[in-house]
């Protein structure tokens, strides 16, 4: 059963008050990343770094890892020598690139001075792949197994190396060169006869991925084809690493959140809410805004252009505010389902004109509907204004028809841009609907009430 949290926490600050540290080795969860969730919610600084060094030596890397990037830097800075050496040189490759990669440089070479050579040659090799590249998420420790090798010697292998490896499920074959051949599991390992060779039972069509390859277009692959394990090989085919699935979790999790601070016209916080500095939270989230009330502000010269018409028909101004949600919703709706299939997949640049026609149907057939709807409105609260009723249900259709093409297509041509779609975010596409679906309002207002 999952250990109370904030009960723990409450018990181990008193047990540090009465000074009984023996004590708190006794009630520490056994689950590294309860450990972590632990110490991450303690109050005092101090008392953080005193739990950390209760914690058992076997299970004292597990638990750092499980800390947050900022916690783990904050502990750094109170270890040791010594202990910083023990937990750099034991951490998993990729987590100390992940946690080195935001330091600051002199840090950084301070750090990498740190580690044996074996492990130093590994961390610079892997932070001179690009930041984004999946290469940054490598780790060398794989299980390496050669085509002459029979089940029963292979398996002897994986008993002798396996303990220090990142996983053992999959094993990679590959040949005196280091090109990567085949893929075998522990499963078929231990089912097959222990004289059968390796070469005979493994799976020759593996899936990797060059090591510059984008982490967002290697999550894409783990999730088409449902890996565990992702191989990473160089121009060569040699097998330089893998990259294991909770390492794409974080990416797919980063990349989502990125898309919904854009699709609300946020530029990306790198930080999480609470820990964002203040001033940073101003320009990222008033960028979008200062850009978004430039465009509205055409809206407003649109209105002016058409004053003499409101003159005339008052009750025009009346279902503007309806007709410019409606055509915001609708374009936001269409926007919405196009940028999820192009992160799914579903939806590929060339299917442009296939998605602008559908959604033309689309809009046409919702349009109509909603023309019905926007009539009878206008019908029920100015009663016997027939041609206002007409005006205002046709501009709403055809405002309804424009924004779901522009929602459309819009993504799209970003994507074809090679541009983050989810700039195409709901509130711009909401504040060009608005300029043009004013303009559709009214020229179809003057056309049909003679203006």
């Amino acid at each position: 059963m999952r250990p109370n949290i904030e009960d723990l926490n409450k018990e181990i600050t008193d047990l540090i008050r009465d000074r009984k540290y023996a004590e708190i080795k006794n009630i520490l969860p056994f689950h590294p990343e309860d450990i972590a969730e632990l110490i991450r919610n303690l109050a005092v600084p101090y008392h953080k770094v005193l739990v950390f060094r209760l914690v058992p030596y076997d299970r004292a890397i597990d638990v750092f890892e499980y800390l947050p990037r900022e916690e783990e830097e904050n502990m750094l800075k109170t270890l040791s020598s010594q202990e910083i050496r023990d937990i750099l040189n034991e951490m998993s490759p990729d987590g100390r690139t992940e946690l080195l990669e935001e330091m600051p440089a002199e840090v950084v070479k301070k750090f990498l001075n740190m580690l044996s050579p074996d492990e130093r040659k590994i961390a610079l090799e892997i932070l001179n792949y690009p930041p984004e590249s999946v290469g940054r998420l490598i780790t060398p420790d794989f299980v390496q197994l050669y085509e002459d090798m029979t089940a029963r010697d292979a398996l002897t292998h994986i008993r002798n190396v396996g303990i220090k490896k990142e996983t053992v499920y999959h094993c990679y074959v590959l040949d005196k060169t280091k090109r990567l051949r085949g893929i075998v599991s522990l499963k078929n390992l231990v089912l097959n006869r222990p004289d059968k060779t390796i070469s005979e039972i493994m799976y020759r069509d593996v899936i990797a991925v060059g090591a510059f390859t984008d982490k967002e277009e290697a999550a894409n692959i783990f999730k088409r084809y449902d890996l565990m394990v992702l191989p990473i090989v160089d121009n060569n085919d040699k097998l330089l690493g893998i990259v294991t699935f909770d390492d794409l979790v974080d990416v797919l999790e980063d990349e989502a959140t990125e898309d919904f601070e854009r699709i609300a016209a946020v530029l990306p916080v790198d930080k999480p809410y609470m820990k964002a500095n203040f001033f940073e939270l101003i320009w990222k989230r008033s960028f979008w805004l200062i850009v978004l009330v430039i465009l509205e502000s055409l809206s407003s010269l649109v209105i002016k252009n058409y004053g003499g018409v409101m003159r005339q028909w008052i009750a025009l101004t009346f279902f503007l505010p309806v007709l410019i949600a409606t055509g915001g919703n609708a374009g936001m709706q269409s926007a919405m389902m196009i940028i999820r299939g192009l992160t799914t997949n579903d939806v590929n640049v060339k299917d442009f004109f296939k998605v602008v026609f559908r959604e033309s149907l689309l809009g046409i057939a919702i349009g109509v509907i909603l023309a019905a709807v926007g009539l009878m409105r206008v019908i029920i609260q100015e009663s016997g204004e027939w041609m206002l009723s007409l005006s205002v249900g046709v501009a709403m259709g055809c405002t309804v028809m424009f924004a779901a093409i522009l929602g459309a297509a819009l993504p799209i041509i970003f994507r074809k841009l090679r541009l983050d779609p989810a700039l195409m975010s709901g509130p711009l596409i909401t504040t060009i609907v608005d300029v043009v679906g004013i303009f559709i309002y009214f020229e179809i207002a003057s056309l049909l009430l003679g203006l």
